[in-house]
């Protein structure tokens, strides 16, 4: 969704630039005049790039390239003849103007997303993707040890359950970071981090789950919930004094998966530097995997931090 708004409103701008150049009297009707034949190109370009995507053609990628321009042009000169009687006749090159316009355009298009599939390529994403995560890892790893560590003399089985737990967060760390896990698993190992942390802060620390129905199947980026549930143990339970409840509420609204986490604010003020530095690397995460589809937002509400996760519901097998 990103990559087609990035190209429907680029492609608006040229012609918007196109127009004030050329145009020598009404910008805004010439404008208008020149969008009736662009928008049904533009959106006709894009559904036949998509199929195209979908379709095994085996071909060079020279020809898949010239496929790809000519299209563009080829819906223009269409176009062109189907609107010709709803108003004055097009002069033939006009005609053929435009579309060598589209052809130009078309190549402009297809190079940008060819060198946008380059940069966001598996390795190059998937690097960016270990970088930002090995920013995360220390947080609970640490604590996680800390807290098996007080309990291992005086409650051995609790501290074999904390150790059973420490490594499966350690196996989802060492994981693909960009592999997709079923959203129980992942709200399993949540629980499990919430499980280490009340041991270290004892029965203050609370987690309202309220997880609603969602889709059997759906599915999350590998360890992103965790660190959103261990900023608020970090700056909400860690700081205040007295009981701590934290929500956890997951809902699915249509094909949209909905993440909302909440968390007291202590009263005192608080340096959040390593705060905001967690989310704006889940922010870069986000950005990576969903582009645009994907978002998070924040907001203090009175004496509660609010968090809420906005992602499209993923069903792959």
């Amino acid at each position: 969704m990103g990559t087609l708004l990035r190209v429907a409103v680029g492609s608006n701008l040229a012609l918007a630039v196109v127009t004030l150049a050329t145009a020598g009297g009404d910008h805004l009707a010439a404008f208008l005049s020149a969008a009736a034949l662009v928008e049904p190109v533009l959106l006709g370009t894009l559904l036949a790039w998509c199929a195209l995507r979908r379709l095994p053609l085996p071909m060079a990628a020279a020809w898949q390239r010239l496929l790809a321009w000519t299209v563009p042009a080829l819906l223009t000169l269409v176009f062109a003849e189907l609107f010709a009687p709803l108003a004055s006749p097009t002069p033939p090159k006009t005609v053929l103007a435009w579309a060598c316009l589209a052809l130009a355009a078309g190549a402009a298009v297809q190079h940008y997303l060819e060198l946008r599939e380059r940069a966001f390529s598996p390795a190059v994403a998937e690097a960016k993707l270990q970088a930002l995560q090995s920013r995360i890892r220390p947080h609970f790893f640490f604590n996680a040890l800390n807290a098996a560590l007080a309990v291992v003399r005086t409650d051995p089985p609790r501290a074999e359950r904390m150790l059973e737990s420490i490594a499966e967060l350690l196996r989802a760390v060492m994981g693909d970071v960009r592999k997709l896990v079923p959203l129980a698993q992942e709200l399993d190992l949540c629980r499990r981090y919430v499980e280490i942390e009340q041991t270290r802060l004892g029965e203050r620390l609370r987690v309202d789950w309220q997880i609603g129905a969602v889709h059997p199947r759906a599915r999350v980026p590998q360890l992103l919930l965790q660190p959103l549930i261990e900023n608020a143990v970090r700056y909400g339970a860690e700081r205040v004094a007295g009981d701590c409840e934290i929500t956890v509420r997951v809902r699915q609204h249509g094909f949209k998966l909905e993440v909302f986490i909440a968390n007291p604010i202590a009263r005192e003020p608080v340096q959040r530097e390593g705060n905001q530095i967690g989310l704006a690397n889940i922010r870069a995460r986000l950005a990576l995997l969903y582009d645009l589809e994907a978002r998070l937002e924040t907001r203090r509400r009175g004496s509660r931090f609010e968090l809420t996760l906005t992602l499209p519901v993923e069903a792959k097998n």
